[in-house]
């Protein structure tokens, strides 16, 4: 029987926790949601979680948290533009995978207000020859597993291990040429309105 997106990111979602807690690799993350995402029926999900715990031992609902709607929660979110401006701050929806594609450009998301769906947010970010600045609540981790090759750069502030209950971000993509910034905002950045 065919699978929709909602089966494939209730997969991915049990992929995620099952790396935040060190059930699988870094590398297995990759190489399964590859095929979650690439799968067509549920005889191709069943094997990419047959050896894990349904929902990881409970630590996450798969389901979004208050303030997020189910279907919302189950699209990613995909942010496009070139050599343009993409900025999420304030209250918004966070789904569980964010994609971004800005070369050349600026993109700024800030988390800090966002209603996040899911204990870990997958971001793919392609700004490659543009800056990207991403903008995480108090005491969230961020793996940052990024191409900046080609002179690009990649600045995080954050911790990359998971710690519950906090939010996790699992950041991926390429900014060649460019550069990217992963920080929780200061004091000082909010009164002098700067963007991380």
């Amino acid at each position: 029987m065919r699978c929709a997106d909602a089966d494939r990111e209730r997969v991915a979602g049990v992929l995620r926790e099952a790396a935040a807690a060190g059930r699988i690799t870094l590398g297995e993350l990759d190489e399964r949601l590859d095929a979650a995402f690439a799968a067509r029926t549920y005889g191709d999900l069943e094997p990419l979680t047959a050896d894990l715990p349904e929902q990881e031992g409970n630590t996450e609902p798969l389901a979004p948290t208050a303030g997020a709607e189910p279907e919302e929660a189950s699209r990613p979110l995909v942010l496009k533009s070139s050599a343009g401006t993409i900025v999420r701050r304030g209250e918004w929806v966070a789904p569980r995978r964010i994609e971004v594609t800005n070369p050349m450009g600026s993109t700024v998301l800030d988390f800090r207000s966002a209603a996040l769906s899911s204990g870990t947010t997958e971001v793919a970010l392609t700004s490659s020859w543009g800056e990207a600045r991403l903008v995480l609540p108090d005491g969230a981790t961020a793996d940052v597993r990024v191409d900046a090759s080609w002179w690009g750069s990649v600045d995080s502030r954050v911790p990359a291990n998971p710690d519950r209950p906090n939010p996790h971000f699992v950041i991926t993509g390429e900014v060649k040429g460019g550069n990217l910034k992963i920080r929780y905002k200061s004091r000082f950045d909010d009164m002098f309105g700067l963007h991380g």
